[in-house]
C-alpha cells in the first residue's frame, strides 16, 4: 500500500511538473518579446527578481530555483544549524561587519582551522 502511495505520489509530481513545463513554453512562445528586443540591466536592484517572479509564477518558485551555490563541488552543500551564547553570537557578528564577511564563513573558516589541527 505505502508503495502504491509513493509511486502515485511520483507520478503526481511529475505530471504536475510537465504541466509547469508546458506552462512556461508557452509563456516563452507567446510573450511579448520581440526578436529584437533588448534585455538590459535596471538600475533598481530587484528588476531580474520581478522578472523570475512573472516567468515562475511566485516569489517561493524563485526562491527554491534560484537557491544558494552550492559550496560543494557537485550537488547541494550539507548544512548544519547550532546555538550560540548571545555574548558569542555578538562577537560573531560584530567580526563578520567588521571583515565585510558573512558569519556563516567565518564559522567554516573557524572549523576548517580546528579539524585540520584536530587531524
Amino acid at each position: 500500500m505505502n508503495e502504491t502511495k509513493k509511486r502515485n505520489g511520483s507520478k503526481d509530481r511529475e505530471a504536475a511538473q510537465e504541466a509547469h513545463y508546458d506552462e512556461l513554453a508557452t509563456w516563452a512562445e507567446t510573450a511579448d518579446i520581440g526578436p529584437d528586443a533588448r534585455i538590459t540591466k535596471s538600475a533598481e536592484p530587484e528588476a531580474g527578481r520581478s522578472l523570475l517572479e512573472a516567468v515562475l509564477g511566485s516569489t517561493e518558485a524563485v526562491r527554491r530555483a534560484v537557491g544558494k551555490p552550492s559550496l560543494s563541488a557537485r550537488g547541494t552543500s550539507p548544512s548544519r544549524s547550532l546555538r550560540l551564547p548571545a555574548d558569542m553570537d555578538a562577537q560573531l557578528v560584530e567580526r563578520a561587519e567588521q571583515e565585510h564577511r558573512n558569519p556563516s564563513a567565518i564559522i567554516r573558516d573557524a572549523l576548517a582551522q580546528y579539524l585540520a589541527k584536530a587531524s
